[in-house]
């Protein structure tokens, strides 16, 4: 039924100002002319969108809520890290990252920062 129907992503954010700056400065995303009051609208060239929208308190989720697909992970986290975004480091006895990245074999590259809400996004490159 809803394997024909595009997807979006959905996120809280406290401060939106905040969040704009971050997902277009840092992240490189366009906001989109559908943005309407009290939200965030991020359409990327594929037709994939990410939203977010103003709510007070925040968010409470401590896993990867958002993922961006890549062809090349390492060229995507040297171009993040010199717009200051700060990714996450992970030493478990599954998952190791290194140089930011980490590796789950089979799977694929993946890396993780935060926005400003604490809001975990992940780059994604599959094998």
């Amino acid at each position: 039924m809803l394997g024909n129907s595009r997807i979006s992503a959905v996120l809280a954010s406290t401060d939106l100002a905040r969040s704009q700056e971050f997902y277009e400065q840092r992240v490189g995303l366009t906001l989109s002319p559908e943005t309407i009051p009290n939200h965030l609208l991020f359409a990327s060239a594929d037709g994939s969108t990410l939203l977010v929208y103003g709510r007070p308190g925040g968010n409470k989720a401590d896993h990867t809520q958002v993922r961006f697909w890549s062809k090349d992970i390492e060229t995507d986290v040297q171009e993040l890290v010199a717009r200051g975004v700060v990714f996450e480091e992970y030493d478990f006895p599954t998952l190791k990252t290194v140089d930011h990245i980490g590796t789950t074999v089979g799977v694929g590259k993946s890396a993780w920062f935060k926005d400003p809400d604490g809001n975990i996004l992940a780059l994604y490159q599959p094998e």
